[in-house]
């Protein structure tokens, strides 16, 4: 079987050798022939036999992996961030956020592009942004900058602020599990351990939940 989780800007395929291929969704769409037996994600809705809501997977895929009772864990993609939380090996809790604070991933690519930043080099800011909105964030960001500040501490502000409004949108854990791009921004997952212990479980978690529904079918 083919899965596939078709993101906004990326998407993942596993093929039925086991092998996961990272693409730009673009590039996918572009491809009139393709056709995925399970799959999640908005760009896979009319091209797969069998499509799974992104927060089933989630559940599916962290649940197969992780062996804790009780954990919260948060998917951020390039658009939205979502999570889950488990209690008593038990979804009792779920939410998506799909507004403009929470869609920063790809924000953060861009962001990184423009000022040639790398980072898993760039050091986490003590101080934060508030990103209640991207856009006014980054403005705010370019402000600082124009006045003498560092593209690199700017941007770390930036990412702080992002931190700090996805600890609390998961409700403030001790313990994070984090799926999703973001997982690769080393700088994210430092400034995060900020606020809690964080966990990190790659981007293919959701397609891993494709394969534990597969396997029922």
């Amino acid at each position: 079987m083919i899965y596939c989780d078709g993101g906004s800007t990326y998407t993942k395929i596993l093929d039925n050798h086991g092998r996961v291929k990272v693409l730009p969704t673009q590039e996918m769409l572009k491809d009139k022939t393709k056709w995925f037996d399970i799959a999640t994600g908005h760009a896979t809705k009319n091209c797969c036999t069998l499509y799974v809501n992104e927060l089933i997977a989630l559940a599916q895929g962290t649940l197969s992996l992780i062996k804790d009772d009780n954990f919260t864990v948060v998917d951020i993609g390039s658009r939205d961030t979502k999570y889950i939380i488990v209690k008593n090996r038990k979804v009792v809790g779920l939410d998506w956020n799909t507004s403009c604070g929470g869609n920063l991933g790809f924000t953060l690519e861009l962001l990184g592009h423009y000022y040639n930043l790398n980072y898993n080099q760039l050091q986490p800011n003590k101080e934060k942004v508030q990103v209640t909105c991207g856009l006014l964030g980054i403005e705010k960001i370019f402000d600082e900058i124009n006045k003498g500040l560092l593209p690199g501490e700017g941007v770390a502000k930036f990412i702080h602020g992002l931190a700090f409004n996805i600890f609390q949108f998961c409700h403030s854990p001790s313990l994070l599990y984090l799926s999703g791009g973001l997982t690769e921004n080393l700088c994210f997952v430092q400034t995060l351990e900020q606020y809690c212990e964080v966990k990190t479980l790659g981007r293919d978690i959701l397609l891993k939940g494709l394969v534990e529904i597969g396997k029922k079918l």
